[in-house]
Parts: structure tokens; C-alpha cells; sequence
């Protein structure tokens, strides 16, 4: 038996933390990752033809693949769009039946039922102060290291 597919919240970023990000939903499947964003796919494939990488600093995760890079992050950019309600949804009922998978509950991606929000950081003083107030810096960090390990478990290569 396969274990459940894990879902979440994340935020697409065409280049590395510009001012526009989109929220996408991150799938992650044995063997399978997919990105999807709100009218379009933004990466659907084989686990194995891709790499993955978690920035230290920034807490990205990139996945480097046939297609190029994509580049996803726990938080969006502050004038980001939130999640849809139907996205809302994919993840809670998503999450909800890997967390009670034996197999994939034992990730703490499997446990998590989350989705992300936009950081506070807009390029002023106060920005960057309610920025730091909000633990924006370690919330992405921690993020970036669950969904790259869970990939990882999914089969795809570390870079």
C-alpha cells in the first residue's frame, strides 16, 4: 500500500524572494511532486528526474528538474495573494488523511495541517521590524527543511 500523498501551502517565486509570489499547492506523492497554481500546473513529474535544495539562509526549497527551476518558499511576498478557499481545502483534507497514515505520518510534513501566509518584510524599517517581531526568518527555515525532507522520502535527489 502506498502511503497518502502530503499537501501544503506554499508560495511560487519566479525568481529567488522578488516582490511577486503566487500560492501554490505543493504535492508530494511517493515517487511524484507536483505545483500547482491557482488556473495552471506550474511542475507535475517523476520524482526522480528532480533535485531538490533547501537554502540555509532563506529557507526556499528549489527544485531543479528538465523544466527548470522552482523556486517555493513558506511565505509569500507581502502583496501576495492568500490561499483560495479551494486551496484552503485541498490541504486541510489532504493533510488530514496523511496524518493518519502510518507510513506518512511518521514526516512531520504527514502531521502538519498549514498553510502559508505572506511575510512582513515590504522593504521598509517597520517591515522589517514587524518582520522580525513575527519569526518570519525561522518559520521559513523550518519550513524549508520539513518540505525538503519530505521530498527527499518522495524519492527526489538532494542537491
Amino acid at each position: 500500500m502506498q502511503p497518502a500523498p502530503m499537501k501544503i501551502g506554499m508560495y511560487f517565486y519566479r525568481r529567488m524572494m522578488t516582490s511577486k509570489s503566487d500560492p501554490v499547492v505543493v504535492t508530494v506523492a511517493p515517487g511524484w511532486i507536483s505545483v500547482v497554481a491557482i488556473g495552471h500546473v506550474i511542475l507535475d513529474a517523476p520524482a526522480q528526474h528532480l533535485q531538490v535544495k533547501a537554502g540555509k539562509a532563506s529557507g526556499t526549497v528549489t527544485l531543479t528538474g528538465p523544466q527548470g527551476k522552482v523556486i517555493l518558499a513558506g511565505l509569500g511576498s507581502p502583496t501576495a495573494p492568500l490561499h483560495s478557499p479551494e486551496q484552503v481545502m485541498e490541504v486541510q483534507a489532504a493533510q488530514q488523511i496523511a496524518a493518519r497514515d502510518p507510513q506518512t505520518s511518521q514526516l512531520e510534513l504527514g502531521r502538519m495541517v498549514w498553510v502559508s501566509r505572506q511575510h512582513q518584510a515590504d522593504g521598509t524599517k517597520h517591515g522589517g521590524l514587524a518582520s522580525v517581531a513575527a519569526g518570519d526568518a525561522g518559520t521559513q527555515r523550518r519550513l524549508g527543511g520539513i518540505v525538503h525532507d519530505a521530498m527527499v522520502a518522495a524519492g527526489v535527489q538532494p542537491a
